[in-house]
């Protein structure tokens, strides 16, 4: 009897696991059926907002739906991430899931609202920004070497334009502290299209910056790039060296864009988004206007690596923020 009882469990257990895919496989064909949202958590004319909003028509085709983008700024991208969290796990509210927010955030400010581990259904990885150090040409500093020598002699008087606290761009203000022995101030913004808006404007002395938000200004004459955060030499900018190249090596940290939504969303959803980002990323078109862009690496991850990627992170931030000036 209470084998028979077993089994009757089993069975019924099997039965509804086979219902819940056939019901989600069904969903997922029909899927989407209405315009989908992906939040940007970053300030309009960063590196963020400017890769999505290049992409959005080759990707639409690819996932065969509307999409609309909503810039939703705030806590150096955790506002937008923190918002996607809580949607219904229906695939039509996503978020450009930056590795700021999730792996950097988490331990500069342990009370956000998400575990990056366990809140979010990753889809995939689009792309790499390597970071700039960037002055007005109008600055008396026009080399790293200079700026480093006037920051030596001015302790803290210097102010640096960052995409939020607890970004990439703060890290890396951070970590060249450290390793040059100087004292730059790093001062929040919404996003990259801010923070060079500020240094243009003289809010700021220097702007740590993605090559996208800077490119035109520095093109234009009115920004200065000194160093590029990378492993290797900007294509954009081949004359400019990277921060390992004058020996700052570990501030060569570089941010992740790719694409998220929240826990539970079904498998088969995920799976049309992984399918449809790889689609556009490797579309020779959407290569050559990242191209046009410049400054951006296209770094195609699945959801599962690119989260990963992301854990792995995090441990090493857990090891290094709490080292940093001001931490405990």
């Amino acid at each position: 009897m209470q084998k028979k009882s077993i089994a009757a469990i089993s069975f019924v257990i099997s039965f509804a696991s086979v219902c819940a895919l056939s019901i989600g496989g069904s969903y997922a064909q029909d899927y989407p059926k209405s315009p989908i949202q992906i939040v940007l958590p970053f300030a309009p004319g960063g590196a963020t907002d400017i890769l999505w909003r290049s992409i959005s028509d080759p990707l639409a085709r690819n996932i065969n739906g509307t999409i609309s983008f909503v810039n939703t700024t705030g806590g150096g991208g955790v506002v937008g991430t923190s918002f996607v969290v809580n949607s219904k796990p229906d695939g039509y509210t996503l978020v450009s899931a930056n590795s700021d927010p999730l792996n950097i955030a988490p331990v500069f400010t342990p009370d956000i609202p998400y575990n990056p581990e366990k809140d979010f259904t990753y889809l995939a990885k689009l792309a790499l920004f390597p970071g700039t150090i960037a002055t007005r040409v109008d600055a008396p500093y026009k080399t790293l070497e200079e700026l480093i020598a006037f920051a030596r002699a001015n302790p803290k008087k210097l102010k640096a334009g960052v995409a939020g606290m607890g970004t990439k761009p703060h890290m890396n203000v951070e970590l060249f502290n450290r390793e040059a022995g100087i004292e730059i101030v790093p001062i929040p913004f919404g996003g990259g299209g801010e923070a060079v808006t500020n240094l243009l404007g003289g809010h700021v002395d220097v702007g740590i910056l993605s090559i996208p938000s800077v490119k035109s200004h520095a093109l234009s004459g009115k920004a200065r790039i000194l160093a590029v955060f990378s492993p290797v030499r900007s294509v954009d900018f081949p004359q400019v060296p990277t921060m390992g190249e004058r020996g700052y090596k570990s501030s060569n940290i570089t941010t992740g864009v790719g694409l998220a939504g929240p826990k539970g969303l079904a498998p088969a959803i995920a799976k049309k988004w992984e399918d449809a980002v790889e689609k556009t990323m490797k579309d020779p078109k959407v290569i050559a206007v990242v191209d046009k862009i410049g400054g951006l690496m296209i770094d195609f991850r699945s959801g599962e690596d690119y989260k990963k990627e992301i854990l792995a992170d995090l441990v090493v931030f857990k090891e290094m923020i709490p080292t940093l000036p001001g931490r405990k």
